[in-house]
């Protein structure tokens, strides 16, 4: 028996791409009343992708619902409750947000011990340009966290 061949798809419906598992052996191509199997170099033209399932062995994969709600891509630190155009401030290693989709306006995730003046004192999510502008500890996970560095 022949190996099963595993059709990605690329655009719902119209394009795959067949893999032997590991590499690309070829496409499939839908056209007006069927569908065109590009394997090794050699075409083919089906009606169905069940005839193909049958004739080929090409199993066709479903197409991967996208999820409702994406998810924070860091973690690690508490935000607001809604965050918008995650990104990741390499040099401070910070994970950055808005709190709306259309703001300019970057806050930095958790809680930090920031020096604006005379004494450090807590601040949870501060804009990203206080952290830019002033000396700063963090990020903390809590807010005793953030204390217990400005006690020390």
């Amino acid at each position: 028996m022949t190996k099963t061949l595993i059709a990605k798809p690329v655009v719902k419906d119209q394009y795959w791409i067949v893999t032997d598992g590991e590499s690309k052996v070829g496409n499939v191509l839908a056209e007006g009343s069927g569908y065109e199997v590009k394997l090794n170099g050699n075409k083919s033209f089906f009606k169905s992708t069940k005839t193909i399932q049958k004739q080929v062995n090409i199993e066709f994969q479903p197409v991967q619902p996208q999820p409702k709600f994406k998810e924070i891509p860091f973690k690690d630190y508490p935000t607001t409750k809604k965050v918008h155009n995650s990104m990741l401030d390499i040099k401070r290693k910070l994970h950055l947000f808005t709190k709306t989709p259309k703001s300019k306006c970057y806050h930095a995730a958790g809680w930090f011990a920031i020096n604006q003046g005379v004494e450090e004192t807590p601040v949870f999510c501060p804009k990203y340009i206080f952290i830019q502008r002033y000396p700063y500890k963090g990020p903390f996970k809590t807010e005793e966290e953030a204390k217990l560095v400005i006690n020390t």
